[in-house]
């Protein structure tokens, strides 16, 4: 079963590969995932959608669900993109429809008329999405827009039983210091009293929608009043219904404000009493957690915070009612991928070896659980990439297949450039296939005779790259609009909304974007030792291992591109000090070191196996050992995933794992040094050393 002969070998190891796909797609599945429960999210509250998509009654909701929090801004941001056709929302059209009453008096003259307004001042530069005690000025004006004196006020908050009132100063204004809360402001008029509804407190960033009536123009017979509205942040609402009426339900609808925010409509002279309802309709979404805020044309918005192209995929498996297999359908481009490359780097027994060592790491399996992570997607999608593109620079052929193979290498483009789309530190893994082709290029280029050769494969490598630009222009698009430049990114933003007590506000990182993801530092080494590379022990086995397939392979180009394809993910997360304090989740990082490492530890494998065929079991204790491995740590990251609140932030796998890696990794490097000493001394079967 080990290794090939001929064709019925090749199948008998397809098929143990088939075998233990399905057994590990089976292993994953088995875990219960919780699907819109919510996962600290307050939009993801409510039923479960079902069949093709959220039914009407759920469309409130977000699409949620999840162990890792990160998950419910995945999953809520593919909602937001299938539901409104945008990258963004408005902060008008965060939360739910916004409903503003507003009431004037309308008398005999201008002069008789009394209109009021609420403004709400930001405290000497607190940013205005900040709930906090804040100057409230309750200004009383007449049809001139002079200020009406001496006019009684009341601002009552009836839960908390908080009230000020008083009279209006000469410039109708009257002004109190009130805490986050929702008020109803009053004013008395001789008539009837005027009221007007705010809020100095913003529930998960359910701003208000401002309303302001001025008199334009009086006639004998009526009056001309301007109903202007704005939202508490962004200004000049477009699209807001006006009605008439006190119920509001059963009021009738004069129309919409136009561009600028603006409604006119006409009013009978002595009236009196006028109710007016405004009406903000939106999408009723609640904004995901790691949103940023941003301008779009001047208006405050908010924005993905990380790239957008897992949020993408989501959708169609949301909608196909295959949820479950988001993960999976990664599992097998990947796989698929790991097979193909192994066996065109190296041989067939290689590509056996490398998948199945691919797909029993722990590692691997922990993320498989997690559909709301865009890193599995991710890894998958450019290890497709950098195979097409390996696929695509066979040399030889008729004319057919060399179109195959510039297809091959355009396609290679579009998948490496889709998985930076989900997560753009996986531009870094390019490094490898840039330097196996740049020592081809030079190589060759050293050699006449295969210079001619050498431009026949570089149309692929340019298809590869028309490929990739095509999606890289698309990206440094969405980059431009939302966050002001081609290398921009959500992880740049001033301002991102996080998760406090439960409610989404809008928070200022401590620290800037190198600050975060750039400092190697004597802690940063602390912290590989202590916290990092014991996880990796036990999850990620080839790490330790592909060493091994360096120093044998070391004078091949395909050697230093596996070598290059995971240096810079294992240099870039390891001098991270905050990398590893969560356990179990923040070794995800390290998900991209899997498909080289596993080659290369493969073929370090197969050459032990090859040395050493007539003890074949060797070789079986160490898959054994690797697939034990593999699942009891992906159980317990998984298990620690489901009850993370219950069991908090303590790596404490079980002491006998710590065991079992310990034999692997001894086994199978005293393997390796007892066959380079054989070699190096060409000792015989038999003989003594």
């Amino acid at each position: 079963m080990m290794s090939s002969n001929g064709s019925m070998g090749t199948i008998r190891q397809k098929r143990v590969l088939v075998l233990i796909f399905v057994i590990v797609a089976l292993f994953v599945l088995s875990f219960p995932y919780p699907w819109n429960q919510g996962a600290g999210n307050p939009g993801g509250q409510g039923p479960e959608p079902e069949g093709a998509g959220p039914p009407s009654s759920t469309e409130s909701e977000l699409w949620s669900g999840g162990t890792i929090p990160d998950e419910n801004g995945y999953f809520g941001w593919a909602y937001v993109y299938y539901k409104t056709g945008r990258s963004y929302i408005p902060l008008e059209d965060a939360g739910p429809t916004k409903i503003q009453p507003l009431d004037f008096f309308i008398g005999d003259s201008p002069e008789t008329c009394v209109f009021a307004r609420v403004e709400v001042s930001d405290n000497v530069g607190a940013p205005l999405w900040e709930a906090r005690t804040r100057n409230v000025t309750l200004i009383v004006y007449n049809g001139l827009n002079a200020g009406v004196k001496d006019v009684r006020v009341e601002i009552r908050e009836e839960k908390k039983g908080l009230e000020w009132d008083g009279l209006t100063d000469e410039n109708g204004e009257f002004t109190a210091e009130v805490p986050p809360g929702f008020y109803t402001a009053t004013v008395y008029t001789t008539d009837l009293p005027l009221k007007l509804g705010f809020a100095t407190d913003y529930p998960s960033l359910n701003y208000p929608i401002i309303l302001r009536a001025e008199l334009k123009h009086w006639s004998e017979t009526s009056a001309d009043v301007n109903i202007h509205v704005d939202h508490y942040i962004n200004k000049n609402l477009q699209g807001v219904k006006i009605s008439r009426g006190f119920q509001w339900k059963d009021s009738m609808l004069l129309g919409e404000t136009d561009g600028e925010g603006n409604f006119s409509m006409k009013v009978a002279v002595q009236s009196g009493l006028s109710h007016i309802v405004a009406v903000k309709e939106t999408d009723n979404i609640m904004p995901p957690v790691g949103s940023v805020v941003v301008t779009v044309d001047g208006e405050y918005a908010l924005a993905n915070r990380w790239p957008p192209g897992y949020c993408y995929l989501i959708i169609p498996f949301w909608l196909s009612g295959l949820r479950d297999l988001i993960t999976i359908f990664s599992f097998s481009v990947a796989s698929l991928s790991v097979y193909v490359l192994s066996r065109r780097l190296y041989s067939t027994d290689i590509a056996f070896f490398a998948t199945l060592i691919f797909m029993v790491s722990g590692l691997g399996m922990m993320l498989l659980f997690s559909r709301g992570m865009a890193d599995y997607a991710s890894m998958a999608f450019s290890t497709a990439g950098i195979t097409l593109l390996m696929e695509s620079i066979i040399e030889g052929g008729n004319q057919r297949e060399k179109a195959l193979r510039i297809a091959l290498g355009f396609l290679g483009g579009l998948s490496f450039g889709f998985a930076v789309t989900m997560r753009y530190s996986m531009a870094t893994v390019l490094l490898g296939p840039l330097i196996y082709l740049l020592i081809k290029f030079l190589r060759a280029f050293r050699e006449n005779s295969k210079r001619r050769a050498l431009m026949k494969r570089a149309v692929p490598v340019i298809a590869f790259a028309v490929g990739l630009s095509i999606v890289a222009f698309l990206l440094i698009s969405y980059n431009t609009a939302l966050f002001g430049g081609p290398l921009n990114s959500g992880y740049q933003m001033d301002h991102r909304l996080e998760l406090v007590d439960g409610n989404l506000t809008v928070e200022t990182p401590e620290k800037t974007m190198l600050e975060q993801y750039f400092h190697p530092s004597l802690e940063a080494l602390d912290n590989i030792l202590n916290r990092i590379l014991p996880q990796l022990f036990l999850l990620l086995p080839v790490l330790f291992i592909f060493p091994l397939g360096l120093v044998l392979d070391w004078r091949r180009s395909r050697a230093w591109m596996l070598f290059f394809w995971a240096f810079p993910t294992m240099f870039f997360y390891m001098q991270l000090k905050w990398v590893g304090q969560i356990p179990f989740e923040d070794m995800r990082y390290f998900l991209p070191v899997l498909p080289p490492a596993a080659i290369l530890s493969a073929y370090a494998i197969e050459h032990i196996h090859k040395q050493n065929r007539e003890k074949e079991f060797f070789t079986h204790i160490l898959f054994a050992l690797l697939t034990v491995l593999g699942f009891a740590m992906a159980y317990c990251g998984i298990y620690w995933q489901i009850h993370r609140h219950e069991l908090g932030p303590m790596f404490i796998p079980p002491l006998s794992l710590f065991f079992v890696a310990l034999f692997l990794y001894i086994m199978i490097y005293a393997l390796f040094v007892s066959e380079m000493i054989k070699r190096k001394f060409h000792i015989k079967e038999g003989e003594s050393v």
